[in-house]
Order: C-alpha cells, then structure tokens, then sequence
C-alpha cells in the first residue's frame, strides 16, 4: 500500500511539472507574439485625440478637440491640458496665465464613443505659429497640433 502511494505521488508530481514545461510549439507562438504592446495596436483599435479645426486665427477663443475610444472599455480624463509651442525643432510648455486653475471633474469617454472637449485658448495670447494641445487620458499622452495664423482684419 505504502509503495502504490508513493508511486501515485510520484506520477502527480511528475504530471504537474510536465505541465508548467513549456512546450516547442508554445515556445515558437510566443517568440512570434510581439514584445512591446505599440506593435500590436493598429490605428483603429488606438484612443486618440484629434483636435477638428488645425488652422485658428488669433481672434479664435477655443480649440475644439474630439477624444475618440475605439475600446471595449470606458476611458478617464480629467480638465487638465497644456498647450506646447514648437519653437527650433523642440515643443516648450506655454506657460498658464496668472492666476489660472483648472476645476477638479472626472470625465468618461465610454467604449466605442467620442467626446467633444473644448479649450479656451483666449487668455494665452498665442502669436502665430505652430502649437499643439496635450492632455492625459486614461493613464496615456494624447496630443494633436493646431496653426495660428496672423490676424486678419
């Protein structure tokens, strides 16, 4: 009795690590997995921000941007944004006017949706050139790019 439960302890025990091995052919699926989650993605399955109207005149007070979530899951963001200048080839931060402050409101995207966000560009007094809208959402940097142009009269 003693020698068959030691046998079937030693057969369990065996089964069980013959099944955490790895096998060739999971090995090989695997090595063709992509290491890194960005080459999986494609374009259509990506969150992004767009921003609708790219060329905006120093007269224009808001940059319209629509975040578009292609997920099976409900997406974060919050009001915070930054709007960056490209100046020599680098983005720099525009710095926020005095005084300025953003309201504490948690905003959903849910899956397979969009939504319209709308920041007020005014108070910057932005000269013409290129700039771009950058915010956080659901953990990730999203930005987009916009044009000032001269005023025209």
């Amino acid at each position: 009795m003693m020698k068959q439960a030691k046998l079937l302890f030693f057969l369990i025990a065996a089964l069980a690590f013959a099944s955490c091995r790895s096998t060739t052919r999971q090995t090989v699926a695997d090595a063709e997995q992509p290491t890194d989650s960005i080459e999986a993605v494609t374009i259509k399955d990506t969150l992004r921000m767009l921003i609708t109207d790219k060329s905006l005149s120093q007269t224009d007070s808001v940059v319209q941007a629509r975040i578009i979530n292609p997920n099976d899951y409900d997406v974060n963001y919050g009001q915070e944004y930054t709007i960056e200048r490209e100046t020599d080839g680098h983005w720099l931060q525009v710095p926020f006017p005095e005084h300025f402050g953003f309201t504490s409101v948690l905003s959903t995207v849910a899956a397979h949706d969009s939504a319209t966000v709308y920041v007020h560009i005014r108070l910057f007094h932005l000269a013409p050139g290129h700039y771009r809208l950058t915010k956080q959402i659901d953990g990730r940097t999203l930005s987009d790019d916009f044009y000032i142009q001269w005023k025209y009269t």
